[in-house]
């Protein structure tokens, strides 16, 4: 064995354990927000319009983080004025338009359903990866990627009234959510080669408050139509629905391929229609329970074929 060969083992065992922690945030940002979306569904059965709520959720989002930010990491808020188009870029449309076609996605369909096509973001990353090259295709990943589309596939042909139920301008809503969404996984982890991924989220919320802002100008909200109530929910929104399942997101793309991480998100829609079948009375079959864990199989398979990748390359160093 040649004296470097240790030295390589080592770097493999911190590439196995900087793998696990990508899907670990990963995985912690998908249950966040597959609870978040139900949430959200149940505020806009309250009337609350789409895009008060998307001024509010990322507006007071943005505000915590400068706040946050201010005291704990104030050099972290110093950048660049020419970072600031990727910013604004990733904003308006990773976040913005993200966020605004999934919202209007739920007055029309099933939470499951909205993100089933949302999630078919990391077959739009898989296909950037290639032609971009910054990425490398491997059967597991493709048998992942399948397993997972599968099991969403199954969870919502399995829901009270299948596919009849479908709305066409709600899948169109969809569909735009999750190509915004391959964006900013694409876009964001360019980004963070230059910024840490608490400025990258701060100013990204920023950006996008600014567009919601723009679109429903706050003198026209009804301002005494909103009780404690409301207002606690719109904080849990900003905080645990919001920053930190995007903060975790963020992180994971430090460590992982983008389409590993968008995969690995797959299991929101299993969290947030369980949610969803426990809280707002959404009908859940055997054909959804089965595409639930089709999805889970799905992860577990990505996260088995990483972990045995690294451990043929830790066998090559062995026996070099």
């Amino acid at each position: 064995m040649s004296k470097a060969s240790p030295q390589r083992i080592e770097v493999n065992a911190s590439k196995a354990r900087n793998h696990l922690r990508g899907y670990l945030f990963a995985a912690g940002a998908a249950a966040l927000w597959g609870f978040s979306g139900v949430v959200t569904k149940y505020l806009l059965r309250q009337q609350m319009r789409p895009d008060e709520l998307l001024i509010f959720r990322t507006t007071l989002a943005a505000l915590i983080l400068f706040v946050w930010l201010g005291f704990r990491s104030p050099h972290l808020l110093k950048i660049r004025r020419a970072d600031l188009p990727a910013l604004i870029l990733l904003g308006a449309i990773g976040l913005a338009a993200n966020q605004g076609f999934y919202y209007l996605s739920l007055t029309m369909v099933s939470v499951g359903y909205s993100l089933l096509l949302q999630y078919l973001a990391p077959v739009h990353l898989m296909i950037y990866g290639v032609l971009s090259k910054t990425e490398r295709m491997t059967g597991g990943k493709l048998m992942a990627a399948f397993t997972a589309i599968c099991g969403c596939v199954l969870m919502v042909a399995g829901q009270q009234g299948g596919i009849a139920r479908v709305s066409l301008a709600g899948t169109l809503c969809a569909i735009g959510s999750g190509v915004c969404f391959a964006f900013y996984t694409a876009f964001g982890k360019q980004v963070l080669k230059k910024h840490d991924p608490r400025t990258m989220i701060t100013y990204a919320f920023l950006m996008a408050g600014v567009v919601w802002l723009t679109i429903r100008q706050p003198w026209k909200i009804d301002w005494a139509s909103i009780d404690l109530s409301m207002w606690l929910f719109f904080i849990y929104l900003a905080t645990v629905a919001t920053i930190l399942p995007f903060a975790l997101y963020s992180a994971s793309l430090r460590y992982l391929e983008a389409s590993r991480t968008s995969l690995t998100s797959m299991l929101e829609p299993v969290v947030a229609s369980s949610v969803a079948w426990m809280w707002l009375g959404e009908e859940m079959t055997p054909a959804q329970m089965a595409g639930g864990a089709a999805v889970l199989g799905g992860v577990l398979l990505l996260q088995l074929e990483s972990l045995m990748r690294t451990g043929e390359e830790r066998l090559r160093n062995r026996r070099k």
